[in-house]
């Protein structure tokens, strides 16, 4: 990653740093009027309920935070018919607004892309809401290939993206 990019499992005391990152992107797209996570969705407590603290991963630049992502090897809720251990599950990632537009992002899913390599796995997915164009051109341009639509839980109108692994 020639943005210089640092990639890491978070520790148990960055916990509330993770979650208050997940925070500062809801908010900000609150604003936008596109809400996407509450904060309690984001709270430490609710995402190491959801999630064991090594699928939780940030990325640092100069030193300093920059992003966060969650890297899982299932996800019976998305992914309910995928065959186990064949994929590496990207989500919520979020890169703070300081380092919008620097490479941050596209550096956080080559580095997912690797560790999934690394892990043998075939595909790196994601799902995104799909009246989120912008977001779904986005990974389109990072190789994803939007392979399905589902509602997730009844009522989140959801695209699914797939990165087959070289």
């Amino acid at each position: 990653m020639s943005i210089g990019l640092i990639i890491r499992n978070i520790r148990t005391g960055e916990m509330e740093f993770f979650s208050s990152i997940l925070k500062e992107g809801a908010g900000w797209l609150s604003e936008r009027g596109m809400p996407m996570w509450s904060a309690d969705q984001v709270s430490a407590q609710q995402l190491l309920a959801s999630n064991p603290i090594d699928e939780m991963y940030m990325g640092f630049l100069n030193n300093e935070t920059a992003a966060v992502m969650i890297l899982q090897e299932e996800d019976p809720w998305v992914w309910p018919d995928d065959p186990v251990h064949q994929s590496l599950y990207l989500h919520k990632l979020c890169v703070r607004r300081k380092y919008g537009g620097t490479g941050v992002s596209q550096g956080m899913i080559r580095w997912a892309e690797s560790h999934a390599k690394h892990l043998g796995k075939k595909f790196l997915k994601l799902d995104c809401a799909s009246d989120r164009t912008r977001l779904c051109e986005f990974y389109t341009r990072q190789g994803f290939n939007k392979v399905n639509e589902t509602v997730v839980l009844g009522k989140y109108p959801t695209s699914l993206f797939e990165l087959k692994i070289t």
